[in-house]
């Protein structure tokens, strides 16, 4: 369900936007605010997945729907902002400004139901709700942590709820990229009994737009007390919440891994066109076909870096492979080496930028 939030100072077009809201099955109208200040108060309160502000919003001061956006993006990294305006008053779409999207009077229902990023958008074909996406790489520094995690944001980003898990047991990443605090609850905070679904809500640490983060253990050593089977009772119990799961995968094929891959819809494979990265991907696709993952569920890859290799082919790699490349990313060493630094996604902090205008389509291209 996609909560929306509007604000909105004339009745008449209030009125016209919430009929639309209503058509749609999976969105539900939390507030009709006709001020800015109360839309604001609001939106930060129940952080809704959409607000829809109108651009002409008559304010008091310096409060415009446009400060309105910058202030929920600050407070609620995770909603989704739509600007509503009239052709005559054209606005461009700037995640760096908060304006994620535009929505232009009178529009249609169809036009709303794809900036909504609901279950009835066009970011919501294929594989649907509950489904979980294990992002993997045979070959440790081929970028695969920072993938999962920028994925699981941009989908959050278009409005569907995300679950990120580090399903390294042992000297996770994940907490190490994002600024979780010291003492958040982990996977072993989760009771491997009936009581997990009850507890799984308090075990997960909300992060970056809003994704909701389940942590490996925080010492090495208690990665033993984490069975294979509960990793993947704990995947199981996020996808029965969440649109989506992203798991970061072991780089090793143990058990652990194999029962990440079992559970996951679909294989995300991370490479690079570096001899030794592409030579463990060859191995783990044999691997992969040996245990019967490959025709059970999609194995796709995506290749990093990619324009480091200069004559490196895609085509020549899908065929090499037997598998599709959906997406290459680009090698933008300041963009990403400040978002780790100050752990924050590249998707959020530089959306403008190539490398998660990329990551953007692999998004898209892993939903579709």
């Amino acid at each position: 369900m996609t909560r929306v939030l509007l604000i909105e100072d004339l009745a008449e077009v209030a009125s016209h936007l919430k009929g639309l809201f209503e058509r749609e099955k999976d969105v539900q109208v939390v507030g009709v605010q006709g001020t800015a200040e109360s839309g604001l108060t609001q939106a930060l309160a129940d952080r809704p997945d959409v607000v829809f502000v109108d651009a002409p919003l008559q304010a008091q001061g310096r409060l415009d729907a446009f400060e309105i956006a910058r202030r929920v993006r600050e407070g609620s990294p995770g909603t989704r902002i739509v600007v509503v305006t009239v052709p005559r008053k054209p606005v461009r779409a700037d995640p760096d400004k908060g304006v994620d999207a535009v929505f232009t009077l009178p529009g249609s229902a169809n036009e709303l139901s794809a900036l909504l990023g609901a279950k009835s958008s066009s970011m919501a074909g294929g594989l649907g709700k509950g489904q979980t996406i294990a992002v993997y790489s045979p070959k440790g520094g081929t970028g695969k942590t920072t993938i999962a995690l920028n994925v699981a944001c941009t989908l959050r980003r278009a409005g569907h709820t995300v679950a990120l898990m580090d399903g390294v047991m042992q000297f996770g990443g994940l907490r190490h990229i994002v600024s979780a605090p010291a003492d958040c609850r982990t996977i072993i905070d989760l009771p491997s009994c009936a009581l997990a679904k009850a507890a799984l809500p308090e075990t997960l640490w909300e992060g970056p737009a809003g994704v909701e983060i389940l942590f490996a253990p925080e010492r090495p050593e208690q990665a033993d007390l984490v069975q294979p089977a509960e990793i993947a009772d704990a995947m199981i119990l996020l996808a029965a919440t969440h649109d989506y799961v992203v798991v970061d995968a072991p780089t090793r094929l143990a058990d652990d891994t194999l029962a990440i891959f079992d559970a996951a819809s679909v294989i995300l494979i991370v490479s690079t066109f570096m001899d030794v990265t592409l030579h463990n991907v060859r191995s783990a696709v044999d691997t992969f076909t040996a245990l019967g993952y490959k025709g059970q569920k999609p194995l796709l890859l995506v290749v990093n870096q990619g324009d480091t290799f200069p004559g490196a082919g895609r085509a020549a790699l899908e065929q090499a492979l037997g598998l599709p490349v959906v997406a290459e990313l680009p090698s933008d060493w300041k963009t990403v080496s400040e978002s780790l630094n100050r752990k924050q996604p590249f998707v959020v902090a530089a959306p403008n930028s190539g490398v998660a205008k990329a990551v953007g389509a692999l998004a898209a291209a892993l939903v579709a």
